[in-house]
């Protein structure tokens, strides 16, 4: 069961890349897409919104790209999703005590889950490559 989307993998995957490229030059969609097989198109659409999330800035032109607006251990996973899935956002529509303290508590354990800053994501990451295998 997965309530994560591909927008928001391919968030979370873009965001490493950028948090690799951390205080060097910008990064260009092409490359991010290169690396990581996301469609450039779907790439852009996604680096938009974490833009306009204050996530990160970007600069156009030849020597253009993206790049992190703060410290990778200063942003989580849980902003990242926050900014690009529905489901992670708490709605009262219906108004229900019963509901509404349920969801509130679902809600705060999802975060308290993915409080993890990009930058121990990363190093997550790279500690899960070294368990890898691979049979010829």
């Amino acid at each position: 069961m997965s309530f994560i989307s591909t927008k928001g993998n391919y968030g979370l995957l873009a965001m490493v890349a950028l948090s690799k490229n951390y205080n060097k030059n910008l990064l260009q969609i092409k490359d991010i897409s290169d690396e990581y097989n996301i469609p450039k198109n779907y790439l852009e659409q996604i680096l938009v919104i974490l833009k306009k999330k204050s996530l990160l800035s970007s600069k156009r032109g030849y020597n253009g790209g993206y790049q992190l607006n703060k410290n990778p251990k200063d942003i989580t996973v849980f902003e990242i999703l926050n900014s690009l899935e529905s489901c992670m956002h708490y709605s009262s529509r219906v108004s229900n005590q019963i509901l509404d303290s349920f969801w509130i508590d679902v809600h705060s354990q999802i975060k308290d889950s993915l409080s993890l800053s990009l930058h121990e994501l990363e190093g997550f990451l790279k500690n899960d490559n070294t368990n890898i295998m691979y049979h010829i």
